[in-house]
């Protein structure tokens, strides 16, 4: 597949000739642009590398770029590439796999599948345009918020709908660095290993279960309007999501 190519500061674009992606590419790299700096002012770091994007027309091109054949909107290889789809209806760009990419390349990568995509949604700030506040105070109102202990197991993180566990990641990743700052975060994400609870103490000085109520109590605090809840029952609906 022959790709146009265009660099920026931190990135080199790839995308094909005549696509939406090369019509908005001057808008895609100020966007990616302001992702990268912000993400890694925050994070205190800098990449040596440029990352590199393959922007997409389908899912099925991104599954065919990669090499897996696999559909999918938009994901990372864990190193130095950002693969996602572009087009009319979809436009996977912004924080998301940056944030992933650039972690990866100056923190860590933890194994915990809650702490890597709790990281990104962090810079999100949103799932389907509404803030992972929102979200995680709609599922304890509703009987269906999902504990912090069982989202840290891979297996069950994956099973459940990525409706709950992601927004629920990113707002609980926002409160720790809040409540204890960026260096104190980064500290955590670069030593916990498999013992999460070992790890999680000896950074913040208190157990999962002590963090976790508090977080409970800060997101019950949060006043949210009525219109917010009834729009995320709207975006339920459209997606055909159940928890009944």
């Amino acid at each position: 597949m022959d790709w146009c190519k265009k660099e920026s500061s931190n990135y080199i674009f790839h995308y094909q000739k005549g696509s939406l992606a090369e019509k908005h590419i001057d808008k895609i790299i100020e966007l990616q642009e302001i992702c990268n700096k912000f993400i890694s002012n925050s994070l205190k770091v800098k990449m040596k590398e440029k990352i590199k994007y393959y922007l997409c027309s389908t899912p099925e091109e991104v599954g065919e770029v990669y090499g897996d054949n696999e559909p999918c909107n938009g994901f990372n290889d864990g190193l130095d590439k950002i693969y996602a789809v572009y087009n009319k209806e979809v436009k996977c760009v912004g924080f998301h796999e940056d944030a992933h990419i650039i972690s990866y390349n100056t923190i860590s990568r933890p194994k915990q599948a809650f702490l890597r995509e709790g990281l990104a949604m962090f810079y999100d700030k949103v799932w389907w345009g509404i803030p992972n506040y929102a979200w995680a105070k709609y599922f304890l109102s509703n009987g269906i918020y999902l504990h912090i202990k069982e989202l840290l197991v891979n297996d069950n993180f994956y099973k459940h709908n990525d409706v709950i566990t992601y927004p629920v990641a990113g707002a609980f990743v926002e409160y720790l660095i809040l409540s204890f700052g960026i260096e104190s975060f980064k500290t955590f994400y670069s030593s916990v290993g498999e013992d999460f609870d070992s790890a999680f103490k000896t950074v913040f000085d208190y157990s999962i279960k002590h963090i976790e109520d508090k977080f409970i109590r800060y997101i019950d605090a949060i006043g949210i309007d009525e219109a917010i809840y009834d729009l995320i029952k709207v975006k339920l609906r459209e997606k055909h999501f159940s928890y009944e």
